[in-house]
């Protein structure tokens, strides 16, 4: 009996297809030895521009906030209007800075391989940051909401299921939080839109849970030792947290050989 013929085309469309599946079966893995080298080597190329844009983050915000805590302590109902425009603008206006911070530390640690893709237009990145920023408090609003209207109607029928659901509910919410952690940093370094980067993101902390625990440990530990001194501290240690969130976006790929260059410090 002679052998069955087999198709090229068909073997060529397998292959092709095993080819593409593979990477996606591969997590990505966050560097964890090599973070702290590559921050450390990085926040020395430049110092003093990390430093400054640490200092208009803080200036936009906290400043902007006591500034307009003060106005609206004074009687006089346009002051006080004016104090809230300002309240309201410290927790919009630190974006941009931060922002740059992010792109800065994302060119640090790129500098000894430069990336060949053109630069990100800045209207665009402020675009979709304003975006991811808005959608991530429609959610958490929205969770927040939906706990306590499931308070409220268990409540009629018992207290502990009440407290039960306020319970369950607040967990996921926060673990819902905790993987849009590297939401930002992902938009910044792969230019993503704001939906991409929350998808990301949650793939990326669902397979490095307890790396990604380590790293909000630190940087948690980083910035209240910042907060000695005045706050002063938070000059420092703001660009090195921004420096970790960027190099956690260069993950690795066990299954790819390409991902052997983040293994080292650059």
């Amino acid at each position: 009996m002679p052998p069955l013929p087999i198709s090229s085309q068909g073997l060529g469309h397998s292959t092709a297809e095993a080819i593409q599946q593979r990477p996606n079966a591969c997590r990505e893995q966050l560097p964890l030895l090599t973070l702290l080298p590559r921050a450390w080597h990085a926040f020395g190329l430049a110092p003093w521009r990390s430093v400054g844009l640490a200092a208009l983050v803080l200036l936009s915000g906290a400043g902007l906030a006591v500034i307009g805590q003060d106005l609206r302590q004074i009687d006089a109902t346009a002051v006080v209007r004016l104090g809230d425009l300002m309240v309201f603008f410290s927790l919009v206006l630190p974006l941009l800075p931060l922002l740059a911070l992010l792109q800065l530390a994302d060119e640090l640690l790129s500098s000894s391989k430069p990336d060949s893709r053109p630069p990100a237009r800045w209207s665009w990145l402020v675009r979709q940051s304003l975006a991811l920023v808005l959608l991530e408090t429609v959610v958490v609003l929205g969770g927040v909401a939906v706990i306590q209207g499931f308070s409220w109607m268990l409540g009629r029928i018992s207290t502990t299921l009440a407290g039960m659901s306020v319970l369950i509910g607040a967990m996921l919410l926060l673990s819902w939080m905790f993987s849009q952690v590297l939401a930002l940093p992902l938009l910044v370094h792969h230019r993503h839109r704001a939906l991409q980067a929350m998808d990301h993101s949650r793939q990326i902390v669902r397979s490095n849970a307890l790396k990604m625990l380590a790293i909000l440990g630190l940087l948690s530990g980083l910035n209240l030792l910042g907060l000695i001194g005045a706050t002063l501290g938070l000059l420092l240690t703001l660009p090195f947290s921004a420096l970790l969130l960027m190099a956690c976006c260069r993950t690795q790929t066990p299954c790819s050989s390409d991902s052997r260059r983040n293994m080292l410090p650059t």
